[in-house]
């Protein structure tokens, strides 16, 4: 099953995003938030790599995503019963 995030709705709130996931972090502040929940989507690593909250390292320098969700189940929420 697809994530919510794959589907382009934030992990906090499930509402759509795909516009912002796409934009990328913003040139001056160096994050995009969700517009709806205000939680942070994209940062920038110390190495200027791009990050997004799925992300759970940096690919160029390896360090953690400081923003990284985990991997919790309901923040992930695909629908499934339990």
């Amino acid at each position: 099953m697809e994530t919510v995030i794959k589907r382009g709705h934030c992990a906090y709130c499930k509402t759509a995003i795909r516009v912002v996931l796409s934009q990328g972090p913003h040139p001056k502040t160096k994050a995009r938030f969700c517009l709806n929940r205000g939680a942070q989507l994209w940062t920038v690593c110390e190495c200027d790599n791009k990050l997004r909250y799925e992300d759970v390292e940096c690919s160029r320098r390896g360090g953690a995503t400081p923003i990284y969700l985990g991997n919790d189940p309901d923040l992930f929420a695909d629908g499934v019963e339990r």
